[in-house]
Order: C-alpha cells, then structure tokens, then sequence
C-alpha cells in the first residue's frame, strides 16, 4: 500500500525472509503504517534520508542494514537498526552544505585503524565524517521496556555529557587515524535520543550542550547535533 512512498524501506523488508522471523521489525507494515499516522510520517522522513543516497551509497549501506532488522535487543529492541539507519542523515546533511562525491568509507577490518563512516569534498577539501547516535540510558531504556511511569528534568544528567566527551573523541580518533593532513574538515554528525522522549526540554538541553561544548572542546572539529526535531551545528 505504501511501496510507492516508501520505495527504500521497503527494499529494506524485501530482503528479509518469508515468513518473517518473530523477532523481526517490519512486521505487517502495511497495517502499521496505516494505523499510526505517527509511524508513517517518521518513514517519510527515513525514506527523504535513503533517497538523499546516490545508487552506490545505497547499495553500500543497504548491505549494511539487512542483518538489523532481525537483531533485536532485549530492552532496546531494533536500536542499532536505527542507529546505522541514522548514517543516511550525515550522507543528505553532507550533500545539503555542498560536498560531492560524497561516500561511505568501508569498515575497516583491523580493530586498531577505525574509520569514520563518509567521505566527500567541498570545494576541493577533503572532508571527513562520523555518525554518532547518543541513546537513552540504560534505566529509561529498561522502564520503557517494563512500561514503568517515569519523569523527566530540564537539566541533562552527567551522564549524557560523559557520553558526548567519549563519543566526540572517538570520532576525532577515528577521522585523525583515517587521515591526518591538517586541513581536513572534520565533522561529527550526533544524533541524541534523550530520556525525555517527547523532546519537551530540547530548548534547555540545546543550551546546555552548547556550554559543554564550548568549554571542552578545544579542537577544530565541526560537531553537527540533530535533535530530533531541534537542529542545531556548533563549531569548536
């Protein structure tokens, strides 16, 4: 029913076997779609990210995702399905501020030389590029699992912002190991799923975030944070 507008995912749960396995997302999509009007317009958004995909970028992370949908993780069910889902963001972010021949860099097999995952240019620059998805913490994850009732603050705890500082230096790690000529643009694509899934405090956390980054990053790495559905890029 959706197949016309959703031309990518449903590429994605074509790949997967008939009958699908229990534990597999797109389970009666059509249905779904149907039935939650939220559902439907988050896989418009989805598939506006695929579409932003050149055929050999899709090709690549298509390969890339066909074993997600049938991994699925006790309390956080598909979330790395999602979390590579989310490297179509950088690829239509990057092509949004001008790079070309933008690509997806092939994980690299050796655990000591991690590559970020796109490279493009702009205007003859070299840039490089690291997705990173900050998730909910492990208690909101586990009362959301149990559907436990829960609250949310205004202020991010210390704990987000432990995961920023290692999330932000292992994407300058990897992008210095890949490349490290010194007028390399490098960027860092985060994409934050706060505890306050309704987003209410996005406004604070923005200026939050934005204190910690100028305070602790003392690098010339662009850090781009896709808030969902705040938008915001700091330099630092």
């Amino acid at each position: 029913m959706f197949r016309s507008q959703l031309p990518r995912i449903y590429e994605l749960r074509d790949l997967l076997p008939t009958p699908l396995p229990a534990r597999a997302y797109f389970q009666d999509l059509d249905n779904t779609l149907t039935e939650w009007p939220q559902k439907l317009k988050q896989f418009r958004d989805i598939e506006a990210d695929l579409q932003s995909l050149d055929d050999v970028a899709w090709s690549y992370l298509k390969g890339e995702l066909a074993p997600l949908p049938i991994t699925k993780h006790e309390t956080r069910g598909w979330q790395q399905l999602f979390d590579k889902l989310n490297q179509a963001k950088a690829y239509r972010y990057l092509a949004r501020i001008g790079c070309t021949d933008i690509r997806f860099i092939p994980e690299s097999r050796n655990e000591r030389e991690r590559t970020p995952d796109l490279q493009a240019f702009t205007q003859g620059q070299n840039v490089l590029c690291e997705v990173k998805t900050i998730n909910v913490s492990d208690d909101e994850a586990n009362r959301f699992h149990n559907q436990s009732v829960g609250d949310s603050s205004d202020r991010l705890p210390e704990g987000f912002f432990r995961k920023l500082d290692a999330v932000l230096m292992e994407a300058i790690a990897q992008m210095q190991t890949y490349c490290s000529e010194s007028d390399v643009r490098q960027i860092a694509y985060i994409i934050t799923n706060f505890d306050d899934r309704l987003h209410e405090y996005a406004d604070q956390y923005l200026v939050q975030i934005n204190q910690f980054l100028q305070c602790n990053q003392a690098t010339d790495l662009e850090v781009v944070l896709d808030m969902k559905p705040a938008f915001y890029v700091a330099q630092c």
